[in-house]
């Protein structure tokens, strides 16, 4: 059985599809998750991506120390991480000791995932370097940065909250963003071999992000 998710960081796809799965107790190993390819997302507020459980039965069958655990995970690049979260989450439901037992591999290898996911996070916002491109006759901060995990929202987010008045673009391999002063706009990806600090020009980079479709 396949289950789709809207994109690769679909965190409230999932509650609202694993909490459907479980109410018709269809279990993990009869399901497929299938989550899109990261595509370019239109402006949005700064908590779009917060994970947020409003059935009170879902909030009911999901423990919140879980919900809390897999927005995190699902920022991780392992491709079975929904997988994993959902036998999880069938486990926790269905044998309820499991919480009390820390040494499960099941959720051992989820901890572990949220903790790699929370270190990328702090790595990010520590070594992202801004410099100054010139677009459209303004001096805008520019940076490229490759995350280990798909926190590059996440960060973009965190930005835009810690300064609202500083306008910047950030550039990753898996999605662009630009904080115009108000609202979070989005573009397309920027491969490592793109990155501003090859050897093009900053006139180049100028021309490249005048002309990136931002949303």
């Amino acid at each position: 059985m396949q289950v789709p998710l809207s994109h690769q960081v679909d965190v409230v796809g999932f509650h609202s599809e694993a909490t459907r799965l479980l109410a018709r107790q269809v279990p993990p190993e009869t399901v497929e998750w299938c989550a899109a390819p990261a595509q370019t997302v239109g402006e949005e507020a700064l908590d779009a991506g917060r994970a947020s459980i409003q059935n009170r039965a879902a909030r009911a069958i999901i423990p919140q120390s879980f919900i809390r655990m897999s927005e995190l995970v699902v920022l991780h690049r392992d491709p079975q991480r929904f997988d994993l979260l959902y036998r999880a989450l069938w486990r926790l439901v269905y044998e309820p000791d499991l919480k009390h037992h820390f040494e499960d591999d099941d959720l051992a290898r989820l901890r572990q995932m949220a903790q790699a996911v929370r270190r990328d996070i702090q790595k990010m916002k520590a070594k992202l370097a801004f410099r100054p491109i010139d677009v459209k006759g303004e001096p805008i901060p520019v940076a490229w940065y490759e995350p280990a995990h798909f926190v590059a929202e996440l960060v973009g987010a965190w930005l835009a909250r810690r300064d609202p008045s500083l306008r910047w673009i950030l550039l990753t391999p898996d999605r662009s963003m630009r904080w115009d002063g108000g609202k979070l706009l989005s573009a397309p990806a920027v491969a490592p071999t793109q990155q501003p600090h090859s050897a093009r020009s900053d006139a180049e980079w100028a021309r490249v992000l005048d002309a990136m479709p931002w949303v």
